[in-house]
């Protein structure tokens, strides 16, 4: 192993990233010369800041440009003379310069097994497919959206997990293998190049999606149900209401009109899909708290009855 510290800057804005960029400051071995993230942003909540969470971390320079081709910032990232630049979440497009700046180019860890699910949803993607399968790949970033070569996968399953159970255990597996492939490419690793012939893109989640189609089968809108846990959740259309599915699960493989309420009752809202019954054990309706299904029946029960259609 080289005596020599790999140097590197890193790109990323919290929260994700920051867990990583904490790990790899462990390291005896990677020195971080540099931190490259999102300019501070107003939302309705006050200043969202990336830059106080990276410097109650380290004193190392924070670099926040608006335009990445700034030529200030141009000249100060290639005066730091920086190995790899290792990219997590960072949120905006890098310019061929920056690509290309670092004696061996730019890493990320994408949230899928390249070549699928390339782009910008991947773990959701992933779930509502049906995958059992996910992984990570550090991957050397190129001008493709996600073509690059990949230094290392690895492959977790994910089988009837919903998103933030995905997202968990893909977060501690790149914690777990930053470090070693940042030394390994110090080290002369080359990344291998991805069938490009397999490739399938992860498209950006709209809001509009996490409507429930009831023509779906039960294992279709579960699926969902477990991608969009984050946003933008499930719902149905009710007296003009978008009512979110909080809790929901199969019920049995009897079959109806999809849409049409089969029952009501103090345990669940059972309605028919495309090949049976989902029971809906907990809603939220707009501007009120989640209720469980004794609540939801007690309240809505003159106004939902069998029969009914959520269309």
């Amino acid at each position: 192993m080289s005596k020599t510290k790999i140097k590197i800057g890193f790109a990323g804005t919290p929260k994700v990233a920051f867990d990583i960029f904490r790990e790899i400051l462990l390291s005896e071995e990677i020195s971080t010369e540099f931190v490259l993230t999102q300019p501070d942003k107003l939302s309705g909540r006050g200043l969202t800041t990336s830059r106080s969470l990276f410097d109650n971390l380290s004193d190392l320079p924070v670099l926040q440009p608006d335009d990445l081709n700034e030529q200030d910032l141009i000249y100060q990232i290639k005066d730091f003379d920086i190995d790899l630049l290792v990219v997590v979440a960072y949120g905006k497009i890098l310019p061929a310069w920056l690509l290309s700046a670092p004696r061996y180019g730019c890493l990320n860890i994408h949230f899928s097994n390249l070549p699928k699910y390339r782009g910008a949803a991947p773990i959701q993607r992933a779930i509502e497919n049906g995958e059992k399968e996910t992984g990570i790949s550090f991957m050397k970033l190129t001008e493709g959206l996600d073509e690059g070569p990949v230094y290392r996968n690895i492959v977790q399953n994910i089988e009837n997990k919903d998103y933030f159970e995905v997202e968990s255990i893909l977060l501690k597996e790149s914690i777990n293998n930053i470090c070693d492939v940042i030394k390994a490419i110090g080290n002369g690793l080359k990344p291998t190049e991805q069938d490009h012939s397999k490739a399938s893109i992860a498209n950006k989640i709209v809001k509009n999606e996490g409507e429930i189609d009831w023509a779906n089968t039960g294992t279709e809108i579960i699926n969902k149900f477990l991608a969009f846990k984050k946003w933008p959740k499930v719902f149905f259309k009710f007296a003009g209401l978008s009512v979110e599915a909080v809790e929901l699960q199969l019920h049995s493989n009897v079959t109806g009109t999809p849409g049409e309420v089969y029952d009501f009752d103090h345990e669940s809202l059972k309605v028919y899909c495309g090949d049976g019954i989902v029971a809906i054990t907990s809603v939220k309706f707009p501007g009120k708290k989640v209720i469980g299904p004794k609540d939801f029946f007690n309240s809505k029960r003159d106004i939902i009855s069998k029969g009914d259609l959520l269309i």
